[in-house]
């Protein structure tokens, strides 16, 4: 098993972990994905305390050289005053 926590700022936090107890037998998706939010329930992003997704290996992969580009433009982009 793996995870990982990311934590954004107070309330919010993404996760990303990997279990074999999310396989199942003809699908690929036993990545997860989840964003979690223990704000108050009036003041959260979204209705419940968590939403998470599974992805398989591919997915996960273009996910994240999506953030690795996004991350790489951002810090080669001046700020605009």
């Amino acid at each position: 098993m793996m995870e990982k926590f990311i934590k954004i700022d107070e309330t919010v936090r993404f996760e990303v972990s990997f279990s074999v107890l999310n396989r199942e037998e003809g699908f690929e998706d036993d990545i997860r994905f989840a964003i979690a939010d223990t704000a108050p329930p009036d003041m959260r992003m979204f209705e419940a305390n968590e939403i998470g997704i599974l992805l398989t290996p591919a997915q996960a992969e273009q996910l994240a050289a999506a953030l690795l580009e996004a991350a790489r433009l951002s810090r080669a982009t001046p700020l605009i005053e």
